[in-house]
């Protein structure tokens, strides 16, 4: 029996809005083993953040283990203060100080639980500030780091990658999800290359379309989400309605033929992606974003339910089916989008489609 450990400063372990790791969670408490959650960026400060974590750990019980189901418990740690980057260069090297040290303040019921884990997932961001401390305490824990977003992608504090030059050989593994990730990685360390998996069942069994009439684009998750793309694409296709779904997925305009769902059950999104005819994945550019071309979920998931993709350059890897966009042009924009609607569906290739228990069964081997 396997006894996992997900260390993540991004997600719940019983959260509405599921992602990779709730995925390979459930793939585990299927085969009978254990998949705990600590979920981490939590503090004081966040009661004034906008982000929305705090909002929901508030409804929920913190600082202590608790449980989730037979196989999975849940451990959310709000302390004093967590690491957050500022736009200030100086400022970011004084507080990196003191941010390196943040394991040092990890609750006992956490540190006495750690040496029973058989593997132990550390995602990128914040939880590679405990990896020293983990490989200290669970010595014989396989550790793995689970590369989900470069650092410099989604905004990390520097003191992260600090921490992560200085401990990365302490990983028994790195998990990578797109090859071009592969360049950056340090020798020494086995990479395991492993897409995102899909949950085929639940797509199949979304044989029930939801929508009311055709002519349907829906963008899925708020990565990066360029409302500008969506402004461009909804003044310009009255006929078509274009669903959003993600807490921050939202225009500032109002459109009658722009949905806005916000966070909603796996179950029910499956089915619009099953049934939409265009998936959009409107990425803002940022530094090393390239590697969502190959590692987006969603992009995985329109993939398997075949339908044509309206991406950014970046993000498209010259793949057939994705109808690739120069971000900020709005005549590029459009011409990807019309490209999409006359796309043969049927010539997309799923034959590659991974499930979360292949990834799983991989993954934790």
């Amino acid at each position: 029996m396997k006894n996992v450990l997900f260390v993540t400063g991004q997600h719940f372990a019983d959260a509405p809005r599921k992602v990779d790791l709730h995925f390979l969670a459930d793939s585990l408490n299927a085969n009978g083993d254990r998949a705990d959650f600590l979920s981490l960026r939590l503090s004081l400060i966040s009661r004034f953040s906008k982000e929305g974590r705090w909002e929901y750990a508030s409804t929920r019980e913190t600082n202590r283990w608790v449980r989730i189901n037979d196989l999975r418990d849940e451990f959310i740690w709000v302390s004093l203060i967590h690491p957050f980057a500022t736009r200030s260069a100086a400022l970011n090297r004084l507080t990196g100080l003191v941010f390196q040290h943040y394991a040092a303040l990890l609750p006992s019921p956490v540190r006495k639980r750690l040496p029973g884990y058989t593997h132990i997932l550390i995602e990128s961001g914040i939880a590679v500030l405990l990896a020293p401390l983990i490989r200290r305490l669970a010595p014989k824990a396989k550790l793995i780091y689970h590369a989900a977003d470069q650092m410099e992608t989604i905004g990390a504090h520097p003191c992260f990658r600090t921490v992560w030059d200085r401990s990365i050989r302490d990983y028994d593994a790195i998990h990578i999800l797109a090859e071009s990730q592969r360049a950056e990685m340090p020798a020494g360390v086995p990479i395991l290359l492993l897409p995102h998996g899909i949950a085929t069942d639940v797509f199949d069994a979304a044989v029930q379309t939801p929508y009311a009439a055709s002519n349907n684009a829906v963008s899925v998750g708020d990565m990066l989400f360029d409302a500008e793309v969506l402004t461009t694409l909804a003044r310009a296709n009255p006929d078509w309605t274009f669903h959003l779904f993600g807490r921050k997925s939202r225009i500032e305009e109002n459109f009658a033929n722009v949905v806005t769902h916000g966070e909603v059950p796996f179950a029910t999104v499956a089915g619009y992606i099953r049934h939409a005819d265009v998936g959009i994945a409107p990425y803002s550019p940022a530094p090393g974003a390239d590697y969502l071309s190959q590692s987006s979920l969603k992009m995985i998931q329109y993939t398997y339910c075949r339908l044509p993709i309206v991406a950014p350059v970046f993000a498209s890897a010259g793949r057939p089916h994705v109808m690739a966009y120069e971000p900020g042009n709005p005549s590029s924009i459009l011409a990807a989008f019309d490209a999409a609607k006359v796309y043969n569906r049927l010539s997309i290739d799923i034959s590659q489609a991974m499930t979360w228990q292949d990834m799983a069964a991989r993954l934790f081997a």
